[in-house]
């Protein structure tokens, strides 16, 4: 409720509390007024939050603004909520998203961490990391 609260446009202005998003058991989807919509769900039993975004090419500059805020808010909220929690961040390789998404844990994902440090070494490649249960 925090994210709907905080990114999704309110339906009216007499009622700021009332706000334009799909709300469902676990998960939530919005648009803003610069066209970048935002899905961001809990899958696979509750161990990955999930956070897709699609915009027009010409509005990227704002999808990347978003998607930056809303990784700090969830990881902020995490940290408040759930300090001992282990957190590990990844990239789904794109050419094997589809959505649903049951179980992220299935698919080839890159570590940020890892992308980071072939972009320091100015590596020409990332290997990626396959989680298979």
């Amino acid at each position: 409720l925090h994210l709907a609260y905080q990114y999704a446009l309110p339906k009216t202005a007499n009622n700021p509390h009332h706000r334009r998003c799909t709300i469902w058991t676990n998960g939530i989807l919005w648009s803003d007024d610069d066209g970048v919509q935002t899905l961001v769900e809990i899958v696979d039993s509750s161990r990955c939050v999930l956070l897709l975004m699609s915009c027009e090419q010409e509005v990227g500059h704002n999808m990347i603004k978003l998607r930056q805020k809303v990784i700090k808010d969830v990881l902020s909220h995490q940290n408040v909520t759930c300090p001992i929690l282990e957190l590990q961040e990844f990239i789904i390789d794109p050419s094997q998203l589809d959505y649903p998404i049951d179980k992220p844990s299935s698919l080839t994902l890159y570590d940020i961490e890892h992308i980071a440090s072939c972009v320091v070494r100015n590596k020409s490649f990332v290997v990626p990391y396959n989680i298979d249960e």
